[in-house]
């Protein structure tokens, strides 16, 4: 997916700076002008991934 280039966050303004790693990027407030690392989970680019839960039966458990 591609990396916006401005987001809104928080009720601010950051505009794109560069990118730190793999999943990290700065961004820069557009108002206020200091600098914020997002994630690609932050800007929505990832989901979360929730494991599978087993079912064990409680009869089954030993006490």
């Amino acid at each position: 997916m591609r990396i916006p280039k401005i987001i809104s966050k928080n009720n601010h303004e950051y505009i794109l700076v560069k990118q730190v790693n793999e999943n990290m990027f700065l961004y820069k407030d557009m108002l206020y002008g200091y600098k914020e690392c997002f994630s690609r989970f932050d800007l929505g680019l990832l989901k979360e991934i929730m494991p599978k839960s087993t079912h064990v039966n409680p009869e089954n458990v030993k006490i």
